[in-house]
């Protein structure tokens, strides 16, 4: 991997790190647990910008990264972060890579449905009621929401063609 490369995956895991943190900090929007998932406008550009690899390093950086600096490593909530983290990027990857027909937004969305998806798997693990199940729809319509946000954010920012210049200028 370039050095170049290596560190614009640097600069983008930095990023994540922050915004979650930063994220973790403000109220559920409305619905207990809804968050707006800001950190994915970073998984999106990454992905979409250097790769499935870079873009797995983000994200799993990212989650391991702000549980441990909020001291919720091990945790129910960060196990429902990380499974939410990996159902999330592994739906997008299919999308973006197999089924070509999604914009960014589209592949937003369902990213975002599939995060919550993890997460009420793991709850309801965690908590050993099916009744958990009932809160899908809520938390799902609230997903569509603002993985439309997400989308397009990253998709604007993509279009600046920042990480597009660099990896023109250094040939990544």
């Amino acid at each position: 991997m370039n050095v170049h490369k290596i560190a614009i995956t640097g600069i983008l895991t930095a990023a994540a790190i922050i915004i979650g943190i930063v994220e973790s900090f403000i109220p559920s929007v409305g619905i207990p647990g809804v968050k707006l998932g800001l950190a994915n406008i970073v998984i999106l550009i990454t992905l979409y910008e250097l790769g499935i690899i870079e873009a797995l390093f983000v994200d799993l950086a990212r989650v391991f990264i702000v549980g441990l600096l909020r001291g919720t490593i091990f945790t129910m909530g960060f196990f429902m972060s990380l499974t939410g983290a990996i159902f999330s990027l592994g739906i997008m990857i299919l999308f973006y890579l197999l089924i070509k027909k999604f914009s960014i937004i589209g592949v937003s969305v369902i990213g975002a449905i599939f995060h919550v998806v993890g997460q009420i798997l793991v709850a309801w693990v965690f908590l050993s009621t099916p009744y958990i199940l009932y809160y899908l729809p809520v938390i799902a319509i609230s997903a569509i929401i603002t993985g439309i946000g997400v989308g397009l954010v990253a998709n604007l920012v993509i279009k600046t063609g920042v990480i597009k210049k660099q990896r023109e200028k250094y040939n990544f």
